[in-house]
């Protein structure tokens, strides 16, 4: 009995010893697979690249747009030299490089191979259609064991073989020198999030909407991988989806551009001139359907020549000759110093200045205030001047936004400059109510004509409407405003001067017929040192065109022509304006009133 007791304890103990040493051996276990060990990670990071946005024309062309460049290159240590012609010959069929290109390929691993580097770019042009196979053909190669393994500078055996990474951001512009210098030109600048060359916007719209059009947000997916290296997407990865920059929709009509500047290349071919420049705006909404020059270049390839980069029609600030006398004609009606039906003395065509005597090309006694704008007489305009104090005539011209940005979306706008009305003396102003005295821009001219056109509201002229990003459409009307500045008879009285300007003034090369043609001409000097040129002039025209439904607003400046003769308005700027209301009818932006 004893004996029994005996066994039965020690079986109980055997037990509880084996039980024991089986629960630290769990527990032991459990602590090892729980704690941190140097086992391969599980985790992948892959990211995509976010693009500039684009630029588009209301005839839905998209004139500036982005895209990936991937680089190629290979470890050339991981290259067996008995099997290069084999991967040189596929990687010519996956990259679609051409013979050349392939030659020199061959050319460079020469010499590399000579010098012994190993890091050895194969291309860093190559699109993501072109990257993609040659990703593919590098995983093949890999599996297949085509690349050998080598020893690094750290003795740790390795196999690189070929890599494709993505290079840059390139901008392409499809319409080349179209729309320039409007749409301006971008720079790439190394981005240090992405390790890639980016654009920034440096001049024209992609300088003034560069925060818009910058790339919003990389794609990012963090997961574990799976045997293959791809990443399991479920609910503990992490996605960022990829935004691209804004799409930014213009007013610009691609092909009425178009159809503009080849006009002006053929004028210009004849007038010799340093520009064109050339605007059309529609009047009651200040949309820029065109805005042309004669001075273009391919943003993707500028020249040597930087001046040629410049937005002339805000950047160039001038001294504008006679299209200025309908703001000083119209602040001398509108504070009542002025009637239309009065006679203005001219005195038969000839007024003593100073030391000069200013003559009128239309030489008459008398004028009737309407004649003075009519036939631009400076004479008339001088004695409608005298009856303006200092004040008045710059404040006149302050109402029409004159010495002031005219807020269109274009960067390095230039205000122009106006007198200081208590500095000006009496020669000063009579000079200053024919044009010289004062600067302004093509654009500020532009925008101040529409007044005229628009029953006397002026609207802050705009190249872009909107912007579409993140699946969102943000309308920009409401970043251009509008103000009545003159009353609808003043307006109206204006429009009506200078339709007959054009019908029996200055301004009669300008008429089409069945379409409402008004306008004023200006050609000024330019000044130089010591005095104005002689031979440098800037000849101009600012006006409008009308149908039934459609009303736009049309300046033209033509810079120092060099064709004997063309320096006067009449035989520069008004033919091309005349050009430009054919087009827009050619275009059926304008339909010709049946009689």
């Amino acid at each position: 009995m004893q004996e029994a007791n005996k066994t039965r304890v020690s079986k109980v103990a055997f037990a509880f010893i084996m039980a024991s040493f089986f629960m630290l051996l769990f527990l032991s276990s459990t602590f090892f697979l729980t704690s941190k060990r140097n086992i391969p990670n599980t985790e992948k990071d892959q990211y995509d690249t976010a693009l500039r946005g684009n630029i588009i024309t209301s005839d839905h062309f998209i004139i500036a747009s982005s895209k990936q460049i991937y680089r190629a290159e290979v470890d050339l240590r991981s290259l067996d030299k008995g099997k290069l012609e084999l991967f040189l010959k596929l990687f010519e069929i996956y990259s679609g490089s051409s013979k050349a290109q392939m030659q020199d390929i061959k050319k460079r691993l020469e010499l590399a191979f000579k010098k012994n580097a190993y890091n050895f770019i194969l291309s860093q042009n190559l699109d993501s259609k072109h990257a993609s196979y040659l990703k593919e053909l590098s995983k093949k190669l890999y599996v297949q064991g085509f690349f050998k393994a080598f020893a690094n500078n750290n003795n740790k055996v390795e196999t690189r073989g070929l890599s494709i990474s993505l290079h840059k951001e390139d901008r392409n512009y499809m319409s080349k020198d179209t729309l320039t210098p409007v749409i301006g030109y971008t720079r790439a600048f190394f981005d240090e999030e992405s390790k890639m060359l980016k654009n920034i916007g440096v001049k024209g719209l992609e300088k003034y909407y560069d925060e818009c059009l910058l790339p919003f947000q990389n794609e990012k997916v963090q997961g574990l991988k799976d045997i293959g290296g791809n990443i399991i997407l479920d609910l503990n990865s992490v996605q960022k989806r990829k935004i691209n920059g804004c799409d930014l929709y213009t007013n610009l009509h691609l092909k009425l551009q178009k159809t503009i500047e080849k006009a002006i290349d053929q004028r210009n071919a004849d007038l010799n001139a340093s520009e064109i420049i050339v605007g059309v705006m529609q009047s009651n909404t200040g949309k820029i359907l065109a805005l042309a020059s004669s001075r273009r270049y391919d943003p993707s390839n500028r020249g040597k020549d930087l001046s040629v980069l410049n937005a002339s029609a805000v950047e160039y600030a001038y001294e504008t000759g006679s299209v200025i006398k309908p703001f000083i004609f119209t602040t001398a009606l509108r504070l009542n110093k002025l009637q239309l039906n009065e006679q203005i003395n001219t005195h038969n065509g000839y007024y003593k200045l100073g030391r000069f005597t200013i003559q009128d090309d239309h030489k008459a006694k008398s004028m009737s205030a309407e004649e003075v704008l009519v036939y631009s007489s400076n004479i008339g305009m001088i004695q409608i001047a005298k009856r303006l104090s200092n004040f008045e005539i710059v404040s006149g011209l302050k109402i029409f936004r004159f010495g002031e940005k005219s807020g269109i979306d274009l960067p390095y706008e230039q205000k122009g400059e106006l007198p200081n009305p208590s500095r000006l003396r009496d020669i000063e102003k009579s000079v200053l109510s024919y044009g010289y005295g004062l600067k302004t821009t093509f654009m500020q001219l532009l925008a101040a004509y529409n007044v005229f056109n628009n029953d006397g509201v002026y609207i802050t002229p705009s190249l872009a409407n909107a912007f579409y990003q993140n699946g969102k459409k943000v309308d920009l009307s409401a970043e251009f405003g509008k103000e009545k500045i003159l009353s609808s008879t003043a307006a109206k009285q204006i429009q009506n001067i200078l339709i007959a300007t054009t019908e029996k003034g200055t301004g009669r090369k300008a008429l089409t017929e069945g379409i409402i043609i008004g306008g004023k001409t200006g050609t000024a000097r330019i000044a130089q040192k010591g005095g104005y040129s002689t031979t440098r002039y800037n000849a101009s025209f600012f006006g409008f065109a009308n149908d039934a439904k459609n009303a736009y607003t049309i300046g033209v400046l033509v810079r120092t022509p060099t064709k004997p003769y063309s320096y006067y308005a009449a035989q520069s700027a008004l033919p091309m304006f005349k050009d430009v209301v054919d087009i827009l009818i050619q275009e059926d932006f304008l339909e010709p009133i049946k009689p």
